[in-house]
């Protein structure tokens, strides 16, 4: 027979247990939004058509976003919470874009006020309120991406999250074809990056008599996450290959210049499949 002091130990275990929720065991299953990747993203880019046309699963899977507990996230991982609010806004855009689908070319003379603003003719930037419309409901409140970018996914401290979400746009760092995961989120972030550093068009260095690194104007429009420009350099110093890595710790002098942004739609109807 169990003494009384150990039955009331095993029963308080057994309490504990019933009251205190696992990380992310609450938290919704994204594998729908994997469905939704691997069926409308096509290389980098993504066939709105299809998916304005089927937009089903990307409704159910921002549903169980919206149904999702507030203090059942709050009680999750950080990884899980990170991996939560990333897929979050990126299904969060696709939602957006695809319910003012399909977006047409201006009339003049307004194409060309949006071409001197920076806008091209068929753009997420055509969208009334693009960011700061709450339009996505999410764990249980409607929010606008500004929102999810700005005040819950970047104070949580990863600048590798610039290289993961996604605003629907040509220079925009390209959607990971899966979801993100509380358990592969490390990697995949590190995946992220090393995405944009293979791309010519976001991350290019060259050498010469008068060296420059060209990156992608987002890491200028958010340096401050990386400690200021020369903290951008230092944070890439640990992706790039061997040889510029070398090559940059060698010429600190380097003149580092951020592309014009291309805020035209990722979509397969303007650009194919590809990068």
């Amino acid at each position: 027979m169990r003494s009384r002091p150990l039955l009331a130990a095993r029963t308080i275990c057994l309490a504990l247990v019933a009251v205190t929720p696992l990380a992310g065991q609450t938290l919704p299953d994204h594998a729908p939004f994997d469905e939704v990747l691997g069926k409308h993203l096509h290389g980098t880019f993504v066939d709105y058509g299809a998916l304005a046309a089927d937009p089903a699963r990307l409704d159910s899977y921002i549903a169980t976003l919206g149904g999702t507990d507030p203090q059942d996230l709050a009680a999750a991982s950080r990884e899980a919470q990170l991996a939560f609010w990333i897929n979050a806004y990126n299904a969060c855009a696709l939602k957006l874009v695809v319910e003012h689908y399909p977006i047409k070319k201006a009339g003049f003379p307004r194409s060309l006020v949006r071409s001197l603003a920076g806008v091209p003719d068929i753009s997420i930037r055509q969208i009334p309120d693009t960011w700061s419309r709450r339009f996505c409901d999410v764990a249980r409140s409607s929010r606008s991406l500004d929102e999810i970018e700005h005040e819950i996914i970047r104070p949580m401290g990863d600048p590798r999250i610039h290289f993961a979400v996604n605003c629907a746009s040509r220079s925009c760092p390209v959607l990971a074809g899966r979801a993100y995961l509380a358990e592969t989120l490390d990697d995949q972030l590190d995946a992220a990056v090393a995405r944009f550093i293979a791309d010519p068009a976001q991350y290019r260095l060259e050498r010469g008599t008068d060296p420059t690194l060209r990156l992608n104007k987002i890491l200028d429009w958010y340096k401050e996450d990386f400690s200021g420009t020369e903290g951008v350099i230092e944070f890439l110093l640990d992706y790039v290959s061997p040889d510029d890595a070398a090559y940059l710790r060698d010429h600190p002098e380097l003149d580092v210049k951020y592309d014009d942004y291309d805020w035209t739609l990722n979509d397969t109807a303007v650009f194919g499949t590809g990068r």
